[in-house]
């Protein structure tokens, strides 16, 4: 006879999200509202007229400049008070330049037969220091171009242990049995995700200044991840943070996402989601969990096409595969002030090649470069894909570790061959896929899978 298991764990696949308010007040981060901006010019600007004055103006103030600061009402943007204005200002900088010029990252393209050996070159071939310091300066696009701008080779060093330790960690996984291989990829992507941070946030430039937890909750009562707002901060919120944009290649379009709403939107709202809910948003595993579970995916088919306008350049977004669409409430919050209309089963958007950045749409790519939108089902936070990994390894790593005896149930198909299905043919997707995501989040390149044989 089967065992029977706690029904907590025997319903890992439910659908079960909850977003509630939960503004961090001790530790906030950000403070997109303050006009800091103004704050540094209007210091600046005083600094150049100090320097223009003459000797004899200058000994009239007894305190000299920070008298001549004091008596003209003018802040130091360097105090601490302005410390949360000042990322914020970091972080909308670093926006403006990725939406101004053209992304550096080339796109790859990789031979379906042997990918997987390829994508192992490209990550061995960024465990070098130099590489890494030049990959810091073209990620981070307001870092400064001087001589000697960016990271060092002490901290390149540390990256490059991090990005070596991923990957051994990463090839255990791949190799060991099911029954231990979520705590070996969760180690994977969270020491990958140490590099990730420094190479793309715009705010942090060291591995040690960086939080020691990892910054999302498990709720083992329930089995669900909990993250964003009042939860602690840690490696997960730094890895959400570290995307302020995101770069949607597709054919021949090209633009950068403003996501700076959902880094603000994020450390304001807590969420609880279970390991279905997560799964559902997967576009690989989009049959299986519809299969298994008898619910429909969250991901659908995306396309963006060059609409036909002679006056301006115009992208036509169209989502659905011509019988199944998302609910239109959620497609209308994804593309606010843009039109919404069907043609075809599908919901059709014309925005703006200039406006492209503004869309508030959650969209994956799969390996070969498809894309798929997400009816998010925590909006207006986006959850980047490589976050979603690290939530559902996590959890899956926890249920591993602390209930061995139910993940043995679970894996071995002693209680439901659908949960267990299922469970395999995430990690066996995950095996396929993370280390393209990896890549587009700490090389130069934008890999793809090419089409032709199965992935």
């Amino acid at each position: 006879m089967n065992a029977k298991i706690p029904s907590d764990i025997e319903n890992i696949l439910s659908d079960n999200y909850q977003i509630n308010e939960g503004k961090m007040q001790n530790q906030l981060i950000y403070d997109f509202d303050f006009d800091y901006g103004t704050i540094l010019e209007k210091y600046e600007q005083s600094i150049e007229d100090w320097k223009l004055l003459e000797e004899v103006e200058k000994k009239k103030y007894k305190k000299g400049l920070p008298g001549f600061l004091s008596e003209k009402g003018v802040e130091n943007p360097k105090d601490k008070k302005f410390n949360i204005a000042k990322n914020a200002h970091l972080v909308k900088k670093e926006v403006r330049a990725r939406k101004e010029y053209a992304s550096p990252l080339k796109s790859l393209p990789l031979d379906a037969i042997n990918y997987q050996s390829s994508v192992t070159e490209l990550v061995e071939s960024i465990e070098n220091v130099e590489q890494i310091k030049s990959i810091y300066k073209l990620r981070k696009y307001t870092t400064g171009g001087t001589k000697n701008a960016g990271i060092n080779d002490t901290e390149a060093v540390k990256l490059k242990n991090c990005f070596s330790q991923g990957r051994e960690l990463y090839f255990a996984g791949c190799g060991g049995s099911l029954m231990v291989k979520p705590l070996n990829h969760f180690y994977s992507v969270t020491a990958y995700s140490y590099g990730m941070i420094v190479l793309n946030n715009p705010i942090r430039y060291s591995k040690d200044n960086l939080p020691s937890s990892h910054g999302m909750v498990y709720l083992p009562d329930v089995v669900q991840a909990q993250f964003g707002g009042d939860s602690p901060t840690g490696t997960f919120s730094e890895l959400f943070s570290s995307f302020p944009t995101e770069l949607i290649k597709y054919n021949n379009i090209e633009f950068q996402q403003d996501l700076t709403d959902s880094i603000s939107a994020f450390y304001e709202n807590r969420i609880n989601a279970s390991i279905g809910t997560l799964l559902s948003m997967l576009p690989e595993m989009a049959d299986y969990y519809s299969l298994m579970t008898g619910k429909r995916s969250r991901a659908f088919p995306l396309e963006i096409v060059n609409a036909n306008n002679p006056r301006m350049l115009i992208w036509e977004f169209q989502i659905g595969d011509g019988t199944t669409l998302p609910t239109r409430e959620i497609v209308e919050k994804s593309f606010p002030n843009f039109e919404v209309s069907e043609r075809f089963g599908k919901y059709v958007i014309s925005v703006p090649a200039n406006r492209a950045s503004e869309i508030k749409a959650l969209i994956y790519t799969d390996v070969r470069g498809r894309l798929s939108f997400i009816e998010n089902p925590f909006f207006p936070i986006l959850l980047p894909e490589i976050c979603l990994h690290f939530l559902l390894n996590h959890v899956y790593s926890c249920i591993m570790r602390y209930r061995p005896d139910d993940w043995g149930n679970v894996i071995l198909n002693e209680v439901s061959t659908d949960t267990s299905l299922l469970t395999r043919h995430y990690f066996s997707n995950y095996e396929r896929k993370i280390i393209l995501l990896i890549l587009k989040c700490i090389s130069r390149y934008t890999p793809t899978v090419e089409l032709g044989e199965t992935v």
